[in-house]
């Protein structure tokens, strides 16, 4: 069986950007204050908050990670639903800035990182749709600078919640 190595160096690279922002979510790793022409850089992601959402919600919290301009007061985004609503607590968001966990109801959520505003032609990246369980914690990466990189998103998942279910397959053999 022949394998496409580009397949496998696709992967790799996508595998090496999800394990460097999980470490840098769970160390709370924090950024030395460095001088910008519009101001300083905040601080990195950190770790969940030791509180459980409540019955009948979960919690996302993103983080923005992509650096598509040179100074920081251009790299603003909104997170938008797919009908170009803003979602409450995801808007403005600079580089290296995050939301905090934003507390929302049970669902299936498909969302869209945008220019400032969620004009109808400012689409950024498009996310995919993503299930939020009950008294789940999630935490969304938004990556690239659309040079060097394609923008992406990884959807990292720190408490799968009460309703995550495995589905195992069944191995018939006549």
């Amino acid at each position: 069986m022949q394998m496409n190595s580009s397949y496998f160096q696709f992967g790799r690279r996508y595998i090496f950007v999800a394990l460097f922002a999980l470490l840098l979510v769970l160390a709370g790793l924090s950024l030395v204050s460095q001088q910008v022409s519009a101001g300083t850089i905040p601080p990195g992601g950190t770790v969940p908050g030791g509180t459980i959402p409540p019955m009948g919600q979960g919690q996302v919290n993103i983080i923005h990670v992509a650096p598509f301009a040179v100074d920081v007061s251009d790299t603003a985004v909104d997170v938008c639903t797919q009908a170009n609503i803003p979602v409450t607590g995801a808007t403005n968001l600079h580089y290296l800035e995050q939301s905090g966990f934003l507390t929302l109801p049970v669902g299936t959520y498909d969302w869209q990182v945008m220019q400032p505003g969620c004009g109808l032609l400012s689409l950024i990246v498009d996310v995919p749709a993503f299930v939020l369980n009950d008294q789940a914690q999630l935490t969304l990466l938004i990556l690239g600078d659309g040079v060097n990189q394609p923008y992406s998103t990884v959807l990292l998942v720190q408490r799968p919640g009460l309703s995550n279910k495995v589905v195992l397959p069944i191995i018939y053999k006549s």
